[in-house]
């Protein structure tokens, strides 16, 4: 009798345990596809002749500055999904039509249907002649352009322009100007992307070249306001690695590419407001801890390696301090993006990766030892400027990079959608 009740009681038991758990194991299931999709939107269309109304076959749709993005099929039909929240432009591009852009702030699950009519638009066949054999000019303006656009870093060196003819170049007093037509393909080895770049404006006042001997002086004349500014759409798609050595450096690679950077500074700051600030009510209050938590090691700042001066005026002239209580960043209607203020410049050290021997050739201090550290220099272009806590800043030209993170190029870049290594 004993032994009886024993085993229906353990019949129970395993049924009511074997429920449970189905139970449990559903409901986790459920929460990761709610994890897995909070904040996943999707965009489908069609894209035709605006004048005769066919669809268009092999149009490039894709998010600006991603590897987000599609091609129209036979019926000009597109598709893009798992796109995250956030601040976008759309990009819609085929040879022979005018580009089409449009904005998107997608801050929730949301399925978006886009048509589109593009308009024909003929190509400048004299701008795409090739030159480069036989013009010595555009040989040298090119040599500008590629270091000036792609930069002189170890990424920037290991990067290959393919159709570098598609490029014209005009010159007015110690200015450069470049254009294009057709977007440039370029391969960067080191971070095992091929990026398509839609150039869009192009200029420098640095046209000088290390091995051209009679622009060194003009060189120094201009450079302490030698400015370098370049805009366009990029789309990046990954290379398929030839082995999984290969692979892992690529992984090593981006994420040293991603360190220290401006996306991953304005991505620090927004952690370090979430860590100081909280909601109460309607208002934002700072935490009653953060004076003990400021400039420690659970600091954000401090954790990602990052140090910021101020600059004040200090009797009588300009120096720099260190960052205090001072508030940097502030609220926006929207959760996810922030805004940032300070006065004149700010100093940036990042303190987890050294300074590249080439960068030592580009500030004519070949003869030093590269430093520890990396230090750049910030600028607004206005009061306050609108950055989203995964780093990425919208307003074009209004955080002026100078020394390290000026320094790096195009060949330094990653697509927005890239995710760094998390310790």
């Amino acid at each position: 009798m004993v032994l009886f009740l024993y085993s229906v009681g353990m019949i129970y038991f395993q049924n009511t345990f074997y429920w449970k758990l189905r139970s449990w194991m559903k409901l986790l299931v459920i929460l990761s596809a709610i994890v897995t999709l909070e904040g996943q939107s999707s965009i489908d269309g069609q894209i035709v002749d605006k004048e005769t109304g066919e669809p268009l076959i092999g149009v490039n749709v894709f998010i600006s500055k991603t590897s987000i993005g599609a091609t129209t099929d036979k019926d000009g039909l597109y598709t893009i999904k798992n796109i995250s929240n956030g601040r976008y432009e759309l990009v819609i591009s085929m040879i022979g039509y005018a580009m089409e852009k449009k904005e998107l702030n997608l801050f929730a699950n949301v399925q978006l249907d886009m048509d589109f009519r593009l308009t024909t638009e003929p190509i400048n066949m004299k701008q795409i002649i090739v030159t480069k054999k036989s013009n010595k000019q555009w040989k040298k303006d090119y040599k500008v352009f590629k270091n000036a656009f792609l930069g002189n870093s170890k990424n920037g060196k290991s990067c290959k322009i393919i159709n570098e003819y598609v490029l014209s170049f005009n010159r007015g007093e110690n200015i450069l100007l470049a254009s294009t037509q057709k977007p440039l393909i370029i391969e960067n080895m080191r971070l095992g992307y091929v990026v398509t770049y839609y150039l869009k404006g192009f200029a420098t006042n640095n046209t000088f070249l290390r091995s051209d001997d009679e622009s060194f002086f003009n060189f120094f004349f201009i450079s302490s306001t030698k400015f370098v500014r370049y805009t366009g759409e990029s789309f990046f798609t990954e290379m398929e690695p030839k082995s999984e050595r290969q692979k892992r450096q690529w992984i090593k690679n981006r994420q040293i590419a991603y360190n220290g950077s401006l996306r991953h500074f304005l991505a620090t700051l927004g952690k370090r407001f979430d860590r100081r600030y909280k909601m109460k009510g309607d208002s934002l209050r700072q935490r009653n801890d953060w004076l003990l938590i400021s400039g420690s090691n659970i600091d954000p700042l401090t954790k990602e390696g990052f140090e910021i001066y101020l600059k004040e005026e200090y009797k009588k002239r300009y120096d720099y301090r260190e960052l205090l209580n001072d508030r940097l960043v502030w609220s926006t209607k929207n959760d996810n993006e922030l805004l940032l203020s300070f006065k004149d410049k700010m100093m940036v050290k990042f303190n987890r990766e050294g300074e590249e021997l080439n960068y030592l050739f580009y500030m004519f201090e070949s003869k030093s030892k590269p430093k520890v550290h990396q230090t750049s220099f910030l600028k607004l272009g206005k009061d306050t400027v609108i950055f989203d806590k995964n780093g990425r800043y919208f307003e074009k030209f209004m955080i002026e990079q100078q020394e390290y993170m000026g320094w790096e190029r195009v060949g330094d870049q990653l697509p927005f959608d890239y995710k760094p290594i998390q310790d």
